[in-house]
């Protein structure tokens, strides 16, 4: 934390406190930052950043007005720490404001992953690729090109490095417009781990067939588009995303030009909220929607750089800011349940690798060398990093997850941890962006929404279609939690999750060729500090997680019951 003067404390003039509650939380945004903290309810911390908000106020004051000088001096302290804030007995002049603001993006961008751009055609390409490597915080890297076949020597290259452990990656994306000839590089881009970019593809759908496209997808390549929607978006969404759907297309990357849609730049509020609402149907539609002209969720969560943004006009600041009203919300709304188990180890924990039923039965599944899976709303990766080893390098576990936070944790927990064969892509369920018969297993684990929703009938059929005809689909649940000095009071989730998912089988035509009933020891909590089980995406000014668990709800010993099924496809 740094050495704040014992007077004033003044909050940036960017900084508005929004009048929404998501789960008992109140939301700070900053609009020059682009980010967010999180506001926890309970110890007069809102009436503190009240007082805050309403101009100068000397710390002295607050001590006098709060029973706890300690939290005072955390949430000023948090606030000055994330820019949010500075010490000053007085406003201070916009040029102060512009230093100060630079020192916090600064700061910021020193802790957030690098983002490297390579044109291939340029002269100097080679000498680029060769200088990656070594970064402590592996960079998301995009390669341009005009034509992808024309690199297939570059990219195999850097695939091998990659695979050698020479070259750690979040994230590689390679953007060109021409993919004819492109599939002889598919196996390099799967080892890259490369998603591919077909740059300025007529909206809603192009006239004819892409050329190349469908060699890419039909080798289970993550296939995304660029688009540039007019005003007459919700009119057409639903042509977009039945061509994409079609097209075997992982996801659309849109560009907003807001002269299209409000020539005068006289738009509203609410005409902003009812283009969100588009975008979020689309997305709901597509399973991947990301608009490029702004901030991303990693960007406003504070993972990725937030690149130069230059000269701006009115129309487009204003849309900026709506857009993160709207955004950060959604952002700290999406935490729900997935507070719960947010790093690797507690993941590990939580199910223990040596009760874990599929890694340690790849029989089950008939998994072996260079065998291709599909992990079905794969959550933060735990599945997938297990399963890892048994399919070896050669092949390959695509991960789809529903939510993009997941997904872009699930990446870097990967990455961090030296996976190579392993691809984490948003998606939806029952809209898997993969091809008929390309994989040899599915998995689907610990889903209980998706039953609850009625959802799984519809992703069983999906993980059927994308499985070879002989390969095999194993959905596994938690049955119910037993304190083993209780066990005539078990706690029960879903009654009727196991006739849901037989029914689901069935309606799909796939035959249950095996059922096992395993278990472990629940986990304790008892003695874990709370940060390890729970994570945030929204900042908290304050962490409200920052205590040691000293009981439970049913303290002693538990015992987790889960069951898989198996099917396997018919010939």
């Amino acid at each position: 934390m740094p050495v704040v003067d014992p007077g004033g404390v003044l909050l940036d003039p960017a900084v508005e406190l929004l009048d929404s509650v998501v789960a008992g939380y109140r939301l700070m945004v900053h609009d020059e930052l682009e980010t967010a903290l999180a506001i926890p309810p309970g110890e007069g911390l809102l009436d503190l950043v009240a007082d805050l908000t309403a101009g100068p106020v000397a710390r002295a004051t607050l001590y006098a007005r709060y029973a706890d000088p300690a939290l005072v001096d955390r949430v000023v302290d948090g606030l000055i720490d994330a820019g949010f804030a500075a010490a000053g007995d007085a406003p201070l002049a916009s040029r102060a404001w512009q230093e100060k603001r630079r020192v916090a993006r600064a700061r910021h961008d020193a802790a957030r992953r690098r983002l490297v751009t390579i044109d291939l055609d340029a002269a100097r390409a080679d000498q680029a690729i060769d200088a990656l490597g070594g970064e402590p915080i592996p960079p998301e890297l995009v390669l341009r090109c005009a034509r992808l076949a024309d690199h297939a020597d570059r990219i195999a290259r850097l695939a091998a490095r990659r695979r050698a452990g020479q070259v750690r990656l979040y994230d590689s994306t390679i953007r060109t417009r021409d993919l004819r000839d492109a599939a002889s590089s598919s196996y390099a881009i799967l080892a890259l781990g490369a998603a591919v970019v077909v740059e300025d593809v007529a909206w809603p759908a192009p006239a004819a067939a892409i050329p190349g496209l469908a060699d890419l997808t039909g080798r289970c390549i993550a296939v995304h588009v660029a688009m540039a929607p007019g005003s007459d978006l919700r009119e057409t969404m639903d042509r977009a995303g039945a061509w994409a759907s079609a097209a075997g297309i992982s996801g659309l990357r849109l560009r907003l030009d807001l002269a299209t849609f409000w020539p005068t730049g006289g738009a509203s509020d609410a005409d902003f909220a009812a283009l969100f609402a588009d975008l979020e149907a689309l997305e709901a539609c597509v399973g991947d929607v990301l608009i490029e002209n702004l901030p991303s969720d990693e960007m406003l969560l504070g993972a990725a750089p937030a690149p130069p943004r230059g000269a701006e006009s009115d129309l487009l600041r204003r849309f900026r800011r709506a857009y993160l009203r709207w955004r950060i919300p959604y952002l700290k709304a999406c935490e729900g349940d997935n507070l719960w188990s947010q790093i690797p180890e507690v993941e590990d924990k939580l199910v223990r690798l040596e009760d874990d039923l599929l890694p340690n039965h790849p029989e089950l599944l008939g998994l072996g060398r260079g065998s291709r899976v599909v992990d079905v709303c794969g959550g933060l990766g735990r599945v997938a990093r297990r399963l890892s080893a048994l399919v070896g390098p050669e092949g390959l576990i695509v991960s789809i997850e529903m939510l993009r936070l997941l997904s872009a944790r699930a990446r870097d927990f990967a990455t961090a941890r030296g996976f190579t064969n392993l691809s984490f892509r948003p998606g939806l369920a029952q809209r898997l962006p993969l091809p008929d018969g390309a994989m040899d297993a599915a998995v689907n684990e610990w889903t209980g929404a998706i039953w609850e929703l009625g959802i799984g009938p519809a992703m069983l059929t999906e993980m059927a279609r994308v499985v070879r005809p002989g390969g095999r689909i194993a959905v596994t649940h938690r049955l119910v939690r037993l304190p083993l000095a209780r066990l005539a009071e078990p706690w029960v989730q879903y009654d009727a999750i196991d006739a849901w998912i037989r029914a689901a089988f069935a309606a799909a035509d796939l035959p249950i060729v095996a059922e096992r009933i395993w278990g472990q020891i629940a986990p304790s909590l008892i003695g874990e500090t709370a940060t390890l089980w729970r994570k945030q995406y929204v900042r908290s000014v304050v962490d409200p997680y920052a205590f040691t668990y000293d009981s439970e709800v049913n303290a002693g010993r538990n015992a987790d019951v889960f069951i898989t099924f198996i099917a396997e496809k018919p010939l």
